[in-house]
């Protein structure tokens, strides 16, 4: 009798000619050994011994069996046995393809598709702060030459947070080291929600994700340090210099504009309280619209030497190396211009 425990065949990878069978939790894919091998030396080395005689036969192919994620297996073959499944960028995609595309190509040596999965992955995450302002990438690429390939993203942030823990175990172990200082910051952004998570571990997809020791504790340290960023920045701009800005015809005006936005913007950083490169966007200088230009002008080259001074200190404060140094690791890996690659 059938139970739900036995594994099941996945149609799409299930070729009736395929002479190897992998098996990966409840699932089995039916799957050709020379093509496998032709990608991966770790499969090709794996499949060249003779099987023993004894070893398990099912439909007349040998099994092997994987001890990874059902859903990360299962995404790796489809990018391997069907070219439409996870194309290039910038091709749209989603995170759980990227991830078992990504982590698994790395672990069985697919150079090409360790490749495609990091350009995908890095869209999303940008190593200057001129590139992460984009906050939202076309991803439309129906007509792609309407946007510049640089400023397109191919897959959206999902909206379980769990997401990010997963990303950051992933970065990690494939060593995309330049994608750690925007995870962590994004984590610092949603970590009222995350703090089980954090410390405990969550599944994402099918697939266990858990921050390591050194993870937790760097993050600990760069989210009081966000926190406390979000504070001066919002607030550090707008009081320097803590008088009159020189040159202003109106100071007395001027600076009561610039204490009433002060007094709006405290109550917006309890509510958002590490975010300090967005609590203040365009929208806000709506606030000092009464200020004389001038002010206006001297108070948006604080705020943008403000945003600058904390994006560079991001990753330090993570315990990662600095933008240039991560720069160099990124080019290294799918090269300075990823977009055409």
């Amino acid at each position: 009798m059938d139970t739900d425990d036995e594994p099941h065949h996945i149609p799409e990878l299930w070729i009736e000619d395929g002479n190897i069978i992998i098996e990966a939790g409840n699932s089995r894919f039916r799957v050709h050994r020379s093509t496998l091998g032709a990608y991966s030396p770790v499969f090709r080395d794996m499949l060249v011994f003779p099987q023993p005689p004894d070893s398990e036969l099912v439909d007349g192919c040998p099994l092997v069996l994987l001890h990874d994620s059902e859903m990360e297996v299962t995404v790796f073959l489809k990018a391997l046995f069907k070219p439409d499944y996870f194309k290039p960028f910038p091709a749209t995609t989603e995170y759980p393809i990227i991830q078992g595309c990504l982590r698994l190509s790395h672990k069985y040596e697919v150079d090409f598709l360790r490749l495609r999965s990091l350009i995908h992955l890095s869209s999303c995450y940008r190593t200057t702060l001129s590139e992460w302002d984009i906050d939202e990438y076309h991803t439309d690429v129906e007509d792609p030459s309407s946007h510049r390939l640089s400023e397109m993203a191919s897959w959206s942030l999902p909206e379980e947070p769990g997401y990010i823990v997963s990303l950051i175990q992933l970065a990690r172990e494939v060593e995309a080291t330049w994608i750690l200082p925007g995870a962590f910051y994004r984590l610092g952004v949603l970590s009222g929600e995350l703090i089980a998570e954090l410390f405990f571990g969550t599944m994402y997809k099918g697939s266990p994700a858990r921050l390591s020791e050194q993870d937790q504790k760097a993050f600990l340290r760069g989210h009081l340090w966000q926190t406390q960023a979000s504070t001066a920045h919002t607030l550090g701009f707008l009081t320097t210099p803590p008088v009159n800005i020189p040159g202003c015809p109106f100071p007395a005006a001027c600076l009561v504009e610039r204490a009433s936005a002060i007094e709006a913007l405290r109550k917006m950083i309890k509510e958002y309280p590490s975010i300090p490169l967005a609590v203040w966007d365009e929208s806000d200088w709506a606030l000092l619209q009464e200020a004389c230009i001038g002010c206006r002008r001297a108070l948006k080259e604080a705020h943008n030497e403000a945003r600058m001074a904390i994006w560079d200190e991001l990753p330090k404060k993570y315990g990662l190396p600095p933008w240039e140094e991560l720069e160099k690791m990124k080019t290294e890996a799918i090269g300075a211009r990823w977009w055409l690659s």
